[in-house]
C-alpha cells in the first residue's frame, strides 16, 4: 500500500491471506436511513466465487409494514404501489440466507446495509452473521483518500464502470461487484481485510480545508464534550470548558467559526477525554476535573 493509505489505515495484500469461499455483493433500498427503524422495499444479491466469477443473482421488491415516505421514493423511485404485490421480507428471507451463507458481505457503505439486513432477519427470527465483511466505500476511501468524493458513481467514473440508473438495487449491486474485482485483481488486496481509521482519513482530507466547519460538525463539538464528561451542575454542556479546549488546540476561542481542518483537531482533542471518562468510569471514578 502506499504512504498515503497506510496514514489513514490498512489493508492486505490478497496473497497474504486465504480467500474466502465466496462474496455475496449486497445492496438495498430502503423506507429511510435508519437502521432498526426503517424497513427494506428492495435489494439485490450477487454471488462471487472467489476468484470473482458470478454464481447466482437474486433481485426482489419487498413491502415493508408501512407506507413508503415521499422523500424516500424521491431516491429511489419506489412507491407504495410497486410494492403493494411484493412479499414481506420473512416470505424471502430463507432463500435469501441461502445465496448469503458462507460468504463475505460487500456493500458500497456495508455498515449500513448490514444493519438494516440484519434487522430485517431479526424480525423473520434470524440471526445472520456473516464469514467477514468488505466495504467497497472504505476500500477506497483507503486507496484513494484524497479523491474529490467516494459515492458510488464517482469511484465507478474514476475507474472505467458504467453504472446505469443508480439507487438501483441490482444496478448498484452489479457496480459494486466490479468494484470488487478492482480490487482484487488490479490492486491485489484483499478487501475483507480493510481497516479504515475513519478520523484519520478525515484529518487527512481537511488538512489545510480553510472552509468553515459545517453546522452538523460543530454540533458534534457539543455531542462529543458531553460523553467527555464536560458537563455543568445541571446536566448541560459546560460551553467555557469547550471553548477553553478549543483554544488550548486551535488558538481561538471562535467555536462557532472553527474551519474543517481545525474541527478535526478539536475531535481529536475531545476523543482522548472521551476515552480518559471511560476509564474513570469503568474504574468508579468521578468525572475527572480537566484543564484546559
Amino acid at each position: 500500500m502506499s504512504t498515503t493509505a497506510d496514514i489513514v489505515g490498512r489493508v492486505r495484500r490478497r496473497a497474504e491471506v486465504p480467500k474466502p469461499a465466496a462474496y455475496a455483493v449486497f445492496d438495498c433500498e430502503t423506507t429511510g436511513t435508519t437502521p432498526g427503524v426503517d424497513e427494506i422495499v428492495s435489494l439485490a444479491v450477487v454471488r462471487l466465487d472467489a476468484d470473482g466469477v458470478e454464481t447466482d443473482r437474486y433481485a426482489r421488491l419487498v413491502r415493508p409494514s408501512r407506507p413508503i415516505p415521499a422523500e424516500a421514493t424521491a431516491v429511489h423511485g419506489i412507491g407504495d404501489e410497486d410494492v403493494a404485490g411484493a412479499p414481506r421480507f420473512g416470505e424471502i428471507a430463507g432463500e435469501l440466507l441461502g445465496l448469503l451463507d458462507g460468504a463475505v458481505f460487500v456493500a458500497h457503505n456495508a455498515e449500513f446495509d448490514l444493519a438494516m439486513l440484519q434487522h430485517a432477519f431479526a424480525g423473520a427470527g434470524i440471526d445472520y452473521r456473516p464469514a467477514g465483511v468488505a466495504c467497497t466505500l472504505n476500500a477506497f476511501r483507503l486507496l484513494e483518500p484524497l479523491a474529490e468524493d467516494h459515492r458510488l458513481q464517482s469511484i465507478c467514473e474514476r475507474r472505467g464502470i458504467v453504472l446505469e440508473d443508480a439507487h438501483e438495487a441490482l444496478n448498484d449491486v452489479l457496480a459494486a461487484a466490479a468494484l470488487l474485482r478492482v480490487l482484487l485483481f488490479d490492486e491485489e488486496v484483499a478487501p475483507e481485510t480493510v481497516e479504515l481509521d475513519h478520523p484519520a482519513f478525515m484529518r487527512l482530507r481537511a488538512r489545510g480545508d480553510t472552509r468553515p466547519a459545517s453546522e452538523r460538525q460543530i454540533r458534534r463539538v457539543f455531542g462529543m464534550a458531553r460523553s467527555a464528561g464536560l458537563l455543568r451542575s445541571d446536566g448541560g454542556v459546560d460551553r467555557d470548558r469547550v471553548i477553553a479546549i478549543v483554544e488550548r488546540v486551535t488558538g481561538t476561542q471562535d467555536v462557532d467559526g472553527l474551519t474543517r481542518e481545525q474541527v478535526q483537531d478539536v475531535y481529536d482533542a475531545l476523543d482522548l477525554l472521551i476515552g480518559i471518562e471511560e476509564q474513570r468510569a469503568r474504574v468508579g471514578q468521578g468525572p475527572a476535573d480537566i484543564a484546559a
